[in-house]
């Protein structure tokens, strides 16, 4: 990525969020996912993007151009994400990815600008106990990277993750593509989010009112061939949103933004085009 700029944020205890902006229009921000700092997830749909959008790619705390801190509950997360939209002036789109998603639906909860909200498979962690074979894939995986992290090899924690969220097919894609080198990077980061993840609750998916509070325009995106825990997810907060829509995208799992940019992206451009050119601004700020 070439960026016009960086843009910079303050979260309420103080750490520094900031990320590279890119191209021209309305402002869509970018959350990104687990093992990344935004240079991964969006890499293959950026070029598309930044023709219509002015993308803003903020990095989790601890990563890319952003501050470090111990704490890594999502709840830090869901605050840093609020603040480095609301510094932006003007209220913004947010696509999240995965744990993005999950930051994202907190942020907007906690009531950042939020103009329009999307979220690809957006986990809600109750829906991943309904399916044996799911749960414990998942759990291997989990288990499976930090074995390998604690022996010192990131790429094989990085794969044994990712084995744990995605499908065969694309595994195998994955494989001879360097990807896991990649994402090897941001393991350490992503063990300590996860020992936090207990600590706390970006949202409570149990308490309707607190997905009540959530009236933006809401687009929830999934894969056909994702895990039973990322669909039902998908499912669960599509009934509890008050503004929200289900988009399917065929024959792709939970790599899809990085596997199937284009699917992604035009599900994406027609809402957020729907959702802009309606001359009424819908309600930009959650309910408090």
């Amino acid at each position: 990525m070439n960026p016009d700029r960086i843009h910079r944020a303050v979260s309420p205890d103080g750490t520094e969020i900031a990320g590279p902006v890119t191209g021209d229009g309305p402002p869509l921000v970018l959350a990104h996912g687990g093992l990344d700092d935004g240079t991964i997830s969006w890499e293959t749909m950026l070029p598309r993007l930044r023709e219509h959008y002015t993308c803003f790619v903020p990095s989790m705390r601890g990563r890319g151009l952003s501050a470090d801190d111990p704490d890594q509950r999502p709840e830090r997360h869901a605050e840093d994400l609020a603040a480095f939209i609301d510094r932006i002036g003007e209220p913004a789109a947010v696509l999240g990815y995965s744990t993005g998603g999950y930051y994202a639906l907190g942020a907007t909860r906690r009531g950042a600008d939020v103009r329009a909200l999307a979220l690809f498979e957006a986990p809600v962690f109750a829906c991943f106990e309904g399916d044996a074979e799911d749960l414990e894939r998942f759990r291997d995986g989990v288990a499976g990277m930090a074995e390998a992290a604690d022996r010192g090899d990131l790429t094989d924690a990085a794969r044994r993750f990712m084995h744990g969220v995605s499908n065969d097919d694309e595994m195998a894609v994955m494989e001879p593509s360097g990807v896991f080198e990649r994402y090897g990077r941001f393991v350490p980061h992503l063990l300590r989010v996860l020992e936090q993840a207990d600590d706390t609750e970006v949202v409570d998916v149990n308490e309707p009112s607190q997905l009540a509070h959530v009236t933006v325009p809401t687009l929830l995106l999934y894969g056909t061939r994702t895990t039973t825990g990322h669909h039902e997810s998908t499912r669960l907060l599509a009934e509890r949103l008050p503004n929200a829509r289900l988009h399917e995208i065929p024959d792709v799992g939970h790599g899809a933004p990085v596997l199937a940019p284009d699917a992604v992206t035009d599900a994406l451009r027609s809402f957020l085009d729907a959702v802009l050119a309606d001359g009424r601004r819908p309600v930009g700020r959650a309910a408090t």
